[in-house]
């Protein structure tokens, strides 16, 4: 079997309203989405990056640079293709989008070999369990519009979810208190700062969060390099007892390993569409573990495809350290027919998919009907 064609190309939704994620904003809900075919009529479906919005820089180095390399290759060699991507943009690369663009074709490749073998994905890695809670994720929002959200997903049977901040120290205290009174003590809150803080004010609301009864608290101080953000991140762990959770933009295992050795995070979320795909988010994961760290990926909400999901759920339900799934709550393009048979929470949870690879598929006018400019 060899590898006949690599491919990506955006796919979405324009959005009437933009998305805000901290500093983060998205126009469409859509992603980069990756196929890797085979002589043999297979295809494999990954995503790389967090949005679409990223396909100007990540899809030509997929298109032009990474995909002509592959072709004639052994697509169930998955290891060595990475090792092979990965040399081939050590110069100039290493620490950028070149590993999302990484990250979307080794999905691919687990995908196809999901196919091949007939099993899914977290077999093939080894399974720990056959569900998982997921987390409520909604957008920032001021405490108006997110105590309505909250209430609603309590109902559709959230028992966590994860709120942002960001809109100003009392906002921020309000979203957190009048979530909490609303939805009762039993519902996990997690609090995503986005590094809206300098340390001092991280250091004044994480104790405030604490009293709320937050469950963790996401990379809430502003940073500039990985040296400062593991040197404040710790500061702060060392002066709260609220969790800290944070490594979302962490790229491969290297950048991961001051952050494991100085206990600097009691969750790390490394994102299988940017990390460098599932093998180096189970690399994460696996060392994680070997720390007593628990690792509960990040899952890219301004996408929507269902793909970074999916891959994201297949490595969780490999990790005995994860205990939980980031769940977008506003779907997308996924939900709404880009993919034939879409994950669906039930009941707060998502069980695991027994079709073969990451068990979902573009829908026969995927390609068409959500192509993106």
């Amino acid at each position: 079997m060899k590898i006949t064609r690599v491919e990506a190309f955006p796919l979405g939704i324009p959005l009437d309203e933009p998305l805000r994620w901290g500093a983060m904003v998205v126009h469409s809900k859509g992603g980069i989405v990756v196929e890797v075919e085979t002589d043999e009529g297979l295809v494999g479906l990954g995503e790389a990056g967090f949005s679409a919005e990223y396909f100007s820089t990540v899809g030509p180095i997929i298109n032009k640079q990474l995909a002509p390399m592959l072709i004639g290759s052994d697509p169930l060699q998955i290891g060595e293709i990475w090792e092979q991507m990965y040399q081939a943009t050590h110069l100039w690369g290493r620490r950028g989008v070149e590993t999302y663009a990484i990250s979307g074709i080794d999905i691919a490749l687990w995908d196809l070999m999901g196919k091949v073998t007939g099993q899914p994905v977290h077999r093939l890695l080894g399974s720990t369990k056959t569900s998982v809670r997921a987390y409520f994720a909604p957008s920032l929002k001021p405490p108006a519009q997110m105590v309505p959200e909250a209430e609603k997903a309590v109902a559709d049977g959230f028992t966590a979810m994860k709120l942002r901040v960001g809109l100003g120290l009392d906002t921020d205290r309000a979203i957190v208190r009048e979530v909490r009174n609303a939805v009762g003590p039993n519902v996990d809150l997690m609090v995503d700062a986005n590094m809206a803080y300098d340390r001092r004010t991280a250091l004044r609301m994480a104790k405030e969060f604490e009293d709320l009864g937050v469950t963790w608290l996401e990379e809430p101080i502003r940073t500039r390099s990985l040296t400062q953000y593991l040197d404040d991140h710790t500061w702060l762990a060392e002066r709260v007892g609220i969790p800290l959770a944070g490594g979302e933009s962490l790229l491969t295992r290297y950048e991961y390993l001051d952050a494991v050795s100085r206990r600097t995070f009691d969750v790390l979320q490394p994102d299988c569409t940017t990390v460098g795909g599932i093998s180096e988010a189970k690399r994460v994961a696996d060392l994680a573990s070997a720390w007593n760290i628990a690792c509960i990926p990040h899952i890219g909400c301004s996408s929507g495809t269902g793909i970074g999901l999916a891959a994201g759920l297949q490595m969780i339900l490999a990790s005995a350290n994860s205990y939980m799934v980031e769940y977008d709550a506003y779907g997308g393009p996924g939900w709404d027919g880009l993919l034939e048979e879409p994950l669906a929470v039930v009941d707060g949870v998502l069980h695991a998919p027994s079709a073969p690879g990451l068990g979902v598929s573009l829908a026969p006018d995927a390609k068409t009907r959500f192509a993106l400019q």
